[in-house]
């Protein structure tokens, strides 16, 4: 396991991103973090004390809604890929993240600071692979 290794948050595709902001924060009191959309999706991460949920509306209907991955935060991006190939895993993206947030929240926790917007870098790393039941799990260098 890379050091410094955390689960950060748990990741749903849904049909309605404002219905499931509304959902989450008047009926289970998560609170807004932040809000951005990209070219195929609306996203929104939601917290609860420092516990994150991201919750990700595609406009393209094609993806099941439920479950769609695991988001572990790593220190050193080319370390955790280094350790995971040494166990056979094979990574099927790496790429760096410039999202244009919006509706961002006052925290203090670290957890969420690193996760409201890019901290160290303009962007933030991301490097995804499937464990053997086919979730994906996506590692975050924030």
């Amino acid at each position: 396991m890379p050091k410094g290794m955390i689960l950060e948050h748990v990741s749903m595709v849904v049909n309605n991103r404002d219905e499931s902001i509304e959902f989450y924060t008047k009926v289970m009191g998560f609170r807004v973090l932040r809000k951005y959309e990209t070219n195929e999706q609306r996203v929104a991460y939601l917290y609860l004390d420092d516990q994150l949920l991201e919750l990700n509306e595609f406009y393209a209907r094609d993806r099941p809604i439920g479950l769609a991955h695991l988001g572990f935060r790593v220190e050193d991006m080319d370390e955790a890929i280094a350790e995971f190939k040494k166990h056979g895993v094979e990574f099927y993206s790496d790429f760096k993240l410039e999202p244009k947030i919006y509706a961002t929240a006052d925290v203090t926790s670290e957890k969420l600071i690193r996760a409201l917007r890019p901290v160290r870098k303009p962007y933030w790393r991301i490097a995804m692979f499937r464990e053997p039941n086919g979730v994906t799990i996506e590692l975050l260098e924030r």
